[in-house]
C-alpha cells in the first residue's frame, strides 16, 4: 500500500490527499508535524527526505518528494487521460504551464499563511503583491475559459492536475489573509473542483454546499 507522509495542516499535502481521493485509491497515512515539534526536520525524515519538505509517497520503497511530480505520478498509474492528458503534447505543456504557476503561487500564498498562522519566517514585502498578480492571471484565465465552455485552467472540459495544484493555495487565501472578493471568476471555479465527486476537506476548505 502507498504510504503518505504529511501534515494536516500543510497546502502540499493537501494536494496530494484531496487527488488521492479523487481516483479513490488507499493508502496510508504517516502525519509528520511541522509546526511546533517540526518533525521534518528530524534525522528520521531526513534520512527519507534530505530536503526536509512535505509531503512524501512511499511507492513500494521509492520516495516521491515533490508535491507536483506525486500528481503526475497518481494521474498516470490511478487516472485517467482527462487528468494529465499525455496523448496531447500541447495540452500536456499547457498543463505543466499551470503546475509551474501553481508553484510560485503556493510559494507566496503559503509563505504569508505560515507567517499569518505561526509566526515563521518572514512577511516578506513582495509576497502579498506578487500572490495578487498571480491571481489576477488565473482569474482572468478562469473567466475566459467558463465564457469558452472549458472551464477549467487549462482550458479542459474536465479537470486536470494543474486544478488540484492551482485550488489549494487559493482555497487558502483567507489564512493569508488575502481578500478574495475582487476574484470572482476564481470563486466560480473552486466551487467547481469543491463539487467534485469524492472531494475531501481539510481544515478550512470545505465542500461546496
Amino acid at each position: 500500500m502507498l504510504r503518505l507522509y504529511e501534515d494536516e495542516l500543510c497546502g502540499d499535502s493537501y494536494k496530494v490527499r484531496l487527488m488521492l481521493a479523487l481516483l479513490g485509491v488507499d493508502y496510508e497515512r504517516v502525519r509528520v508535524e511541522r509546526y511546533p515539534s517540526a518533525q521534518h526536520e528530524t534525522p528520521d525524515f531526513l534520512a527519507l527526505n534530505s530536503l526536509g519538505t512535505l509531503p512524501v509517497l512511499d511507492v513500494d520503497g521509492t520516495p516521491l518528494r515533490d508535491a507536483h511530480a506525486i500528481l503526475v505520478w497518481l494521474a498516470r498509474r490511478h487516472g485517467d487521460t482527462a487528468w494529465l492528458p499525455a496523448d496531447d503534447p500541447l495540452r500536456l505543456a499547457q498543463v505543466q504551464t499551470w503546475l509551474g504557476f501553481a508553484a510560485r503561487l503556493g510559494d507566496a500564498v503559503f509563505a504569508l499563511r505560515d507567517y499569518v498562522l505561526h509566526g515563521i519566517g518572514v512577511q516578506h514585502a513582495h509576497a502579498g503583491a506578487d500572490a495578487k498578480r498571480y491571481l489576477r492571471v488565473l482569474d482572468e484565465t478562469c473567466w475566459f475559459n467558463d465564457a469558452a465552455g472549458t472551464p477549467f485552467v487549462a482550458g479542459t472540459r474536465a479537470p486536470t492536475i494543474a486544478d488540484i495544484a492551482c485550488f489549494v493555495p487559493v482555497a487558502l487565501l483567507d489564512e493569508a489573509e488575502i481578500d478574495t472578493i475582487d476574484y470572482p471568476a476564481l470563486a466560480r471555479w473552486s466551487t467547481r473542483i469543491r463539487r467534485l465527486k469524492r472531494f475531501v476537506p481539510m481544515a478550512g476548505v470545505y465542500p461546496a454546499i
